[in-house]
């Protein structure tokens, strides 16, 4: 029972910090754009979980959260849940760079991440239906998200930080106890 306890700990608090990130993202974030953008809080939690965790938890991460997108806005269903699936994997391959005082390249890989997630949005929801103009498109709209996601990934990041730390503590504390 003991071995079970750290794992739903880790489940129950990864689940609650999507559902938090999703609500805040589609409620109070989407009130509040810049410029007519909006940060991606929830990427900002799929990228944080794969460069701190790995692949595999980035992945999952990721898929829910993606899900949870399909699942209120997705036009395609699955598109954002293999999107956020594949940020959380790609920033995963990176987790040995990271250490966690050090800011600069978590900021960096939040950032690419939403470069590369407006990409593929752009490719599938507005270049399919000849939209072609992506200068414009990255000029109006992703490149501005980027910003503000990496500006609002400054706030969130010793909050998550903070989040993750205690979860690995306990995991750790609970590995121990069967050595």
């Amino acid at each position: 029972m003991s071995k079970i306890r750290p794992i739903l700990r880790r489940i129950l608090i990864t689940a609650l910090l999507i559902i938090v990130l999703f609500v805040l993202q589609e409620s109070v974030f989407s009130r509040l754009k810049l410029g007519n953008v909006s940060p991606n809080i929830l990427l900002i939690l799929v990228s944080f979980a794969g460069f701190t965790r790995g692949r595999k938890e980035g992945m999952v991460v990721g898929f829910c959260s993606g899900l949870l997108v399909d699942l209120f806005f997705g036009s395609w269903f699955g598109m954002y849940a293999l999107i956020y699936m594949y940020i959380g994997f790609i920033n995963g391959l990176f987790r040995r760079l990271f250490f966690g005082d050090d800011m600069k390249l978590p900021l960096l890989f939040i950032g690419l991440s939403d470069v590369m997630y407006g990409f593929i949005i752009y490719f599938f929801l507005f270049f399919t239906r000849q939209r072609t103009d992506v200068l414009f498109f990255a000029n109006n709209i992703i490149l501005p998200e980027a910003v503000y996601t990496v500006a609002l990934g400054v706030i969130l990041y010793v909050p998550l930080l903070l989040i993750y730390n205690f979860l690995g503590k306990t995991d750790q504390r609970s590995t121990k106890s069967f050595v």
